[in-house]
């Protein structure tokens, strides 16, 4: 009895963390770091139309800054290449087919705005986190965009932000927060449906959970067809995302763990 009680409950943190956990990873949106975890959606800003150039530009910064980045520890590199397996299989066989159905039903542009208001509901974390960093700045300009596009934009599902102000999102969570202050990764972890992630941006991801208000009110039902269709509608906007990215790659594993910590290093010397 006890076991039945307990399992919806860690299927629900897990959730929510995968939830949390996509915002951690990404330069403008590149597919979650490994998107074997399109369950993961590896590298988000969250979903909304990018140009391709500034795509580029922001991906190549991400990965192929001067400074170099010290490798992560990777004790567990047993667990963590059978984890990239899963994440791999669920992506092509499960998540890839629904998420063309998917875009088959809605239009792309529908699609779109629905991943504009995902993002938006996850403002909170950024603002938290611009304080925690002394950017404070930043962290006014969060809470403006939260404010217009939550009233103007009809919930986020547009950008008048953006469009009308020029007010640019500025990205924040508290796995950044802690390696700000000089705190390391601890050890690389890749975990099924979250993907990438280590010790640090693991305990981040458990803080940011709970800086989400909504997590407080809505029900465990509301929470698994929010992520759901979170990671589907990604996946559909972004289809080719994680299979260029693994397409050239000698060993995928490796690559996409580099790219990870790569990428995690950048964001936070962006803003020291």
């Amino acid at each position: 009895m006890k076991i039945i009680c307990i399992f919806p409950i860690c299927m629900l943190f897990l959730i929510q963390t995968v939830y949390v956990h996509a915002d951690q990873i990404s330069p403008s949106q590149v597919p979650l770091a490994e998107p074997s975890s399109a369950f993961q959606k590896s590298y988000p800003e969250i979903v909304e139309e990018k140009d391709s150039e500034k795509f580029d530009e922001d991906w190549e910064e991400a990965l192929f800054f001067e400074e170099e980045i010290e490798p992560i520890a990777d004790p567990l590199e047993p667990f963590n290449r059978v984890m990239f397996q899963i994440n791999d299989k669920l992506y092509y066989y499960f998540l890839k087919p629904v998420s063309k159905v998917f875009s088959f039903v809605l239009p792309k542009d529908l699609r779109v705005a629905l991943g504009r208001a995902m993002n938006n509901s996850k403002t909170p974390i950024s603002f938290a986190n611009c304080l925690l960093q002394g950017r404070f700045k930043d962290g006014g300009t969060e809470i403006a965009r939260l404010v217009i596009n939550t009233t103007f934009g009809l919930g986020g599902l547009f950008d008048p932000a953006r469009d009308w102000w020029d007010i640019r999102t500025k990205k924040a969570d508290f796995g950044q927060t802690m390696g700000h202050y000089g705190i390391g990764h601890g050890f690389y972890l890749v975990l099924p449906l979250i993907g990438p992630s280590s010790a640090r941006d693991g305990i981040g991801t458990f803080a940011g959970y709970f800086t989400l208000p909504q997590n407080y009110f809505i029900t465990f039902r509301d929470k698994l067809i929010i992520f759901s269709v979170d990671i589907v509608n990604y996946v559909s906007i972004n289809p080719e995302e994680y299979d260029d990215l693994k397409r050239d790659a000698f060993d995928p594993y490796i690559f996409f763990r580099d790219a990870y910590t790569q990428h995690r290093a950048e964001l936070i010397k962006k803003y020291r």
